[in-house]
């Protein structure tokens, strides 16, 4: 991953804007619109609760002698974020998300095409565009 707070936050959000909003789209236009509503919400939740997470995967990420994250660590926090927030949903809820509602099926569909979108984009991609921006903490600004 990256080596600064700010990094991690610009990767995070050009990805969900890129690869996140492609597939929520995508997604969108094949449900029924209050499918749809819930599916979008779902996808602003991820993006805001993954701001939050972010700090502590910064913290824990200064732990390990090379102060980055492996493909396998960063598996384990795609799994963990789409975990909390399932278990979120179905205990407590969040606005604009029906708890009975809710597909869970249809969730870990998106939310898996979602992380595997977002690694094959993070581990070719954007090495391929941007280089350099390992040398900047993967700071872009």
């Amino acid at each position: 991953m990256t080596f600064t707070l700010f990094g991690r936050w610009q990767i995070r959000v050009l990805l969900l804007a890129t690869v996140g909003l492609l597939l929520t789209v995508l997604m969108v236009v094949k449900s029924s619109p209050a499918i749809a509503g819930q599916t979008l919400l779902t996808f602003i939740y991820l993006g805001l609760f993954g701001l939050v997470w972010d700090f502590g995967y910064h913290q824990s990420q200064r732990w390990r002698w090379d102060g980055d994250w492996n493909g396998l660590l960063q598996f384990g926090g795609a799994v963990w974020e789409g975990l909390f927030l399932i278990t979120i949903v179905k205990t407590i809820g969040l606005p604009g998300i029906d708890r009975a509602s809710f597909n869970i099926p249809g969730f870990i569909g998106f939310y898996t095409s979602f992380s595997l979108l977002s690694a094959i984009v993070t581990h070719s991609l954007l090495r391929i565009f941007s280089p350099y921006s390992r040398f900047n903490g993967g700071q872009w600004f």
